[in-house]
């Protein structure tokens, strides 16, 4: 994106002067608002990887967009970080990778990254393991009602919104319930946002949280994603 953006400031232009047709990119998170922007703006096919400096590459996306293939050569479990037992197909654990290269083993080695994975065929036809996304850090999550929260989800739910400029989701305690809000900019907010937007977020943090909408400029450029105001005395 800075290679565009500075190639358009000494008037350049991706479909016809770069002559770019595939980003494979990784490093960081790929945000979906990104990579719909390198598609639609810049005429770009974007796909991402993941991996670590100490393993190399643990996933790739194919051309069907339905999560990153795990490697043949590459062992991957997703772990309760607390415990280090498996989690369930579908719920988000820590990703944990066995490599036997005689070289270099590495046996049950954790990445700190969290994520979650499917078995299912993909529509490519490939039949291998499958990351669906990276949701986050093991640091990053907090407890909530039984269920980790991550920033990333947030993130997520917001890019179904674009009118939402920017949000937060606040933890508190009342007696013995956690409640969640979501405080949430909007520069022109449509008359459902408040409905939609919950529903989003219940879809994607799999709980109930209700939402505030706020002037903008409420929330600072520095806020949390995910503020935990909770007590326990």
């Amino acid at each position: 994106m800075t290679v565009l953006q500075k190639a358009e400031e000494l008037g350049g232009e991706a479909r016809t002067g770069l002559a770019l047709e595939v980003a494979l990119v990784g490093g960081e998170m790929l945000p979906e608002s990104m990579r719909s922007e390198l598609e639609a703006r810049h005429g770009l096919l974007v796909r991402q990887m993941y991996g670590t400096a100490d393993i190399g590459t643990l996933g790739y996306e194919c051309l069907a967009k339905a999560g990153m293939h795990v490697p043949e050569e590459v062992f991957v479990e997703l772990v309760d970080p607390a415990t280090g037992r498996r989690v369930a197909e579908g719920e988000v654990g820590e990703v944990v990778c066995t490599v036997f290269n005689p070289i270099y083993p590495l046996i049950r080695f954790g990445t700190g990254d969290l994520s979650l994975q499917t078995s299912a065929p993909c529509p490519c036809g490939r039949t291998s393991p499958r990351l669906l996304r990276i949701v986050g850090r093991v640091s990053d999550g907090i407890k909530v009602r039984g269920m980790f929260v991550y920033p990333r989800q947030i993130d997520e739910a917001l890019a179904r919104h674009p009118e939402v400029r920017r949000a937060q989701l606040v933890v508190r305690r009342l007696g013995h319930h956690d409640l969640l809000t979501v405080r949430a900019e909007a520069a022109e907010a449509p008359a459902d946002l408040k409905v939609a937007l919950e529903a989003t977020l219940r879809e994607t943090l799999k709980l109930r949280a209700e939402v505030e909408l706020v002037p903008a400029g409420t929330l600072p450029s520095d806020a949390k994603k995910v503020l935990d105001e909770r007590t326990w005395e």
